[in-house]
């Protein structure tokens, strides 16, 4: 999901900017990555275990939560002691974690489940300590939280197709396996440029900006609590679900495709197509989040903007819903798009309604409720699956809350306090 924030002006550069940057962007896209890519292996982890595919998904249910409730604790742990120390510590984590995951004998869930809740609770990490790490260390702060930004858009547009590929190449255990391995030799690179003093973290230059009335705050504060959690179930329900909903949507396409490369004697799987469907729902996205902050924020309300984008995604999730083949790969897209303008109109609307001192808090609670509300979706997802069969109510609901989503917006201030100096970026989640 694409964000924005509100950033300081600009400092002086600082020892090791570039590669302090370069290890926040990579560790943001092996996170997005790493904690959305379960959705993906567990049709074929069901296949292999001989269990349905929504009862598996279920296991990430408490790792979705720990992905949410731990952003605030390490966010405190982080001003304590130490950004990059953290986010060793992410990695860390996030690849043993991984690597157990890979390593779980056959049936064995509860192992498996432990494994995925110690990706949730260390990818939890980076949100609330990388993003604050690249403001402070940068000399131009809008530019590196789009190069971050691009970084975490690259993470959620692999995390279909490279499980899905591991999973064609060998098994779904090279599917956790491999990354795992990935995220600990990028932490033990970090850990040894950070001890030498190459990367490196300092404190936030101090900001200016008007302090908004509490009316204002409180209106804000209420209206989008309410909006966020319907677009984080949204948001999380097409994360956990498409690989699902693809697999019984695109079969007839996909076999088409098979046939196709079968006739050259090429052998392909129908996981690498889902996975493949499943990732360019979020290319055509961050393409999208570009274009939107380039071309649409600067030039329109954010109210304007919310309303339209909001209205615009009950269509969506009725497409969804309602379409088959290429009408709901078609649908999924256009609903990762609008999220690509809710989003960073989200966060300038916290970022302007909120007070300076209270900003740190604000997103923390925002990465709280995007993220958090991953286990109501896992449920949803498994509970609906189960007695129907598929996911059209699901998705049928989510189009009618869009509608109470938009209606809600509606009551959102109209005029938009602004923060002198402001730049600009949207970085994925």
């Amino acid at each position: 999901m694409s964000r924005t924030e509100s950033f300081p002006s600009a400092a002086t550069p600082m020892r090791g900017e570039r590669l302090t940057l370069l290890y926040s962007s990579i560790s943001h896209g092996l996170m997005h990555l790493m904690t959305a890519f379960y959705s993906v292996i567990v049709v074929s982890l069901a296949l292999s275990w001989n269990v349905p595919d929504y009862q598996l998904l279920e296991l990430y249910g408490p790792a979705a939560i720990l992905l949410g409730v731990g952003a605030l604790p390490a966010g405190w742990l982080s001003d304590r002691w130490s950004a990059p120390g953290m986010i060793v510590i992410m990695l860390v984590g996030m690849g043993l974690s991984s690597i157990a995951c890979g390593f779980v004998p056959t049936g064995d869930t509860l192992a498996l489940g432990i494994g995925l809740g110690g990706i949730g609770l260390f990818g939890s990490i980076y949100h609330s300590v990388g993003i604050g790490w690249v403001i402070r260390t940068a000399s131009r702060p809008g530019h590196a939280m789009g190069v971050n930004g691009l970084f975490g858009s690259a993470g959620l547009a692999l995390y279909g197709i490279f499980p899905a590929a591991l999973i064609s190449l060998h098994s779904w255990r090279a599917a956790f396996i491999v990354p795992g391995l990935v995220c600990l030799a990028l932490a033990v690179a970090l850990w040894w440029h950070w001890r030498k003093g190459a990367v490196g973290d300092r404190q936030m230059p101090a900001t200016t900006g008007v302090n908004p009335g509490r009316e204002a705050f409180w209106r804000v504060f209420i209206i989008l609590s309410v909006t966020m959690f319907v677009e984080g179930v949204q948001w999380q329900a097409m994360i956990n679900g498409a690989a699902l909903l693809f697999t019984g949507r695109l079969a007839g396409e996909i076999e088409s495709i098979r046939s196709f490369f079968g006739r050259y004697g090429v052998e392909t799987q129908v996981i690498l197509w889902v996975g493949l469907a499943t990732s360019m729902i979020y290319v055509l996205s961050g393409i999208a989040q570009y274009v939107i902050g380039n071309r649409v924020l600067d030039r329109y309300r954010l109210k304007t903007i919310y309303v339209v984008a909001t209205g615009l995604g009950a269509f969506a999730m009725l497409m969804v819903a309602e379409g088959s083949g290429l009408v709901v790969l078609a649908g999924a897209v256009f609903a990762a798009v609008l999220s690509s303008a809710t989003g960073p109109v989200e966060n300038l609307l916290i970022a302007r309604f909120t007070p300076s001192r209270l900003h740190g808090l604000g997103f923390g609670a925002k990465f709280v409720i995007a993220f958090g509300v991953g286990w109501l979706a896992i449920k949803l997802i498994s509970a609906i699956k189960e007695r129907t069969g598929d996911l059209d109510v699901l998705f049928l609901g989510l189009a009618i809350a869009a509608v109470a989503m938009c209606l809600v917006s509606l009551l959102l201030p109209g005029s938009e306090r602004r923060e002198e100096p402001v730049a600009v970026a949207q970085p994925a989640e």
